[in-house]
C-alpha cells in the first residue's frame, strides 16, 4: 500500500507551482502558509499534512493526487 511517506512530493509541488508561473512566495499567501515551509516541502525536507497538501492543491488549482502521484503514475 502506498503511503505519503512513499511519495516525493517536492518535485510535484515545484513542476506545478511553476507550469503556473507562481513564485513560492505566491504560493505560500494563496496556501496561507510560511514561504519557509514551502520551501522545505518542495525540498522534500519535511513531509507536509494532509491538511497542508489539500491548501497547496487547492491554491494550485489542482486535485491532491496532482501532489501525491508517483512519478511513474499516469493518473
Amino acid at each position: 500500500m502506498l503511503t505519503i511517506a512513499d511519495v516525493k512530493i517536492g518535485r510535484n509541488l515545484k513542476r506545478v507551482r511553476e507550469d503556473r508561473l507562481m513564485t513560492q512566495a505566491e504560493l505560500a499567501e494563496a496556501a496561507d502558509i510560511a514561504v519557509s515551509s514551502l520551501v522545505r516541502i518542495e525540498n522534500d525536507q519535511v513531509e507536509p499534512r494532509f491538511s497542508t497538501i489539500r491548501k497547496l492543491s487547492a491554491a494550485l488549482d489542482v486535485d491532491h493526487r496532482e501532489l501525491t502521484k508517483r512519478e511513474n503514475d499516469d493518473a
